[in-house]
């Protein structure tokens, strides 16, 4: 009799911890997040900073206004984490309804300096010329215009798709403003028309925040990607 109640004892425990476990995975779930080397001015309860995410299906930076547990961020270094989100019962109304835990982290890596602190990323972005790929969140296939970045001469040049182009550029901090642009007459019609002209008015909207990360040049405006260029080789004149 005694032994029949010690395995049902047992048996009552494990489908006990079992139902735990299955009903703490019904709340909560795993997955990848990025958080980008600088923190964004953001608002939630009062002002605050808070880590620029993306998830997997971001197209541009969003403001994260939790606290992850068990992340030590360094500003100055890009991360990809794997990170747990679970459910919180009965929390404040002025408070998160999730907790988010480090689970662990899978990349980590260091950023070109910004821009204000040293040219090292001015003389990187010089050196190359910069495909358009990226357009106010359209990927650009068939149309992709190029330029190129003189920071001792405050200029830019490049080609839209049908007219080569040019313009003055003022570096702020980190921030940079087109002005003063100009193209060739060359006749342009269809797809190349339109991209051409959507880019060339994009630039004099700015200022825009920028950085290189993965080979590519990033153009933000609110916090938002705007345009994104693929670095490609400068040709020699």
């Amino acid at each position: 009799m005694r032994k029949n109640l010690i395995k049902r004892s047992l048996l009552l425990g494990a489908l006990f911890a079992l139902f735990a476990i299955t009903n703490l995975n019904a709340q909560s779930n795993v997955f990848n997040l990025i958080v980008k080397e600088d923190l964004m001015d953001c608002v939630g309860v009062a002002p605050q900073k808070c880590y620029q995410v993306k998830y997997s299906n971001s197209k541009d930076w969003e403001a994260f206004y939790s606290q992850i547990s068990g992340f030590k961020y360094e500003e100055g270094y890009r991360y990809t984490l794997k990170v747990r989100k679970t459910r919180l019962q009965n929390v404040p109304a002025d408070a998160s309804s999730y907790n988010y835990k480090l689970v662990r982290v899978v990349k980590k890596v260091k950023m070109n300096a910004n821009p204000a602190k040293g040219n090292s990323m001015l003389t990187y972005i010089t050196d190359h010329t910069w495909k358009l790929i990226r357009l106010d969140g359209r990927d650009l296939k068939e149309v992709q215009p190029t330029i190129n970045f003189d920071f001792d001469k405050k200029g830019i040049s490049g080609h839209g798709g049908c007219n080569g182009f040019f313009g003055s550029l003022e570096l702020k901090k980190d921030e940079l403003t087109f002005s003063r642009i100009g193209s060739t007459l060359m006749y342009c019609e269809g797809e190349k028309s339109k991209v051409e002209g959507e880019f060339l008015h994009s630039l004099e909207k700015g200022p825009y925040k920028f950085d290189v990360a993965d080979q590519t040049l990033n153009f933000y405006k609110d916090n938002k990607l705007v345009m994104m260029f693929a670095k490609t080789e400068k040709q020699k004149k």
